[in-house]
């Protein structure tokens, strides 16, 4: 299996559970939400909508995937083709990464047609489903099951939302809580997507991007290799 069929073969699985599906409908309702919010309020949430597209769907989908991959027999199967373990993974973040640019575009458009910058909008998808997806993915084979890995997963997920609490508060939280979320998984993420739609000091883009490469790093080495081989990957 060369990988262009393993990516057509993963779409297949995203789409056959439900998804692809799920991201249409999430994409109406943000959609939805804009369209009745005062322009500064929209502008205001946009970016908080297309963080959470690749922090947040890529982290609990790509957790729950792998768990009904495990369900369905699916994720041994595919670990005994020629492609190495990491490759489903890689293979993973990046079908959800394409699925969440196209749902952050799609609600861009909606809310403020071509007033927006792609390229920016593309990297921070890169930079928060990188990490957040391998961290999802590597819960879900110590967790094994979707009910487990929805529940389990919640302490994780508060501290990947750390960004938007900041943003949201940070005048009235405490200076350690804003420093923390400095240094979160999806802080380069959402500084890239506020950067999509209003100027952000290239210093803070900087640093945030090198912060959501050393955390996709660490989440492969350190969380996602270690549960591939718990689980028999390897």
């Amino acid at each position: 299996m060369n990988l262009l069929t393993f990516l057509q073969n993963d779409f297949r699985l995203l789409w056959r559970h439900g998804f692809a599906i799920a991201y249409l409908v999430v994409a109406l309702v943000y959609a939805s939400v804009l369209s009745a919010l005062p322009r500064e309020w929209a502008d205001a949430v946009l970016p908080v909508l297309a963080w959470s597209d690749a922090a947040f769907f890529c982290f609990f989908f790509a957790g729950a995937s792998v768990c009904l991959d495990l369900a369905q027999g699916t994720y041994r199967a595919l670990l005994v083709s020629p492609l190495p373990p990491r490759t489903y993974f890689l293979v993973k973040a990046a079908n959800l990464s394409i699925l969440s640019f196209g749902m952050a575009a799609a609600v861009s458009l909606s809310s403020r047609g071509f007033g927006f910058r792609p390229a920016p909008l593309a990297v921070s998808v890169l930079a928060g489903a990188a990490p957040s997806a391998l961290l999802g993915a590597a819960l879900a084979l110590r967790l094994r099951s979707v009910n487990r890995f929805l529940v389990g997963t919640i302490p994780v997920f508060l501290v990947l939302a750390l960004p938007i609490l900041r943003y949201a508060a940070g005048p009235w939280l405490p200076a350690w809580v804003s420093a923390l979320a400095r240094w979160t998984p999806t802080e380069g993420a959402f500084l890239w997507a506020r950067a999509a739609y209003a100027p952000v000091p290239w210093g803070e883009l900087a640093s945030g991007t090198a912060a959501a490469l050393a955390w996709t790093a660490a989440a492969a080495a350190l969380v996602l290799g270690p549960a591939v081989r718990a689980s028999g990957g390897e």
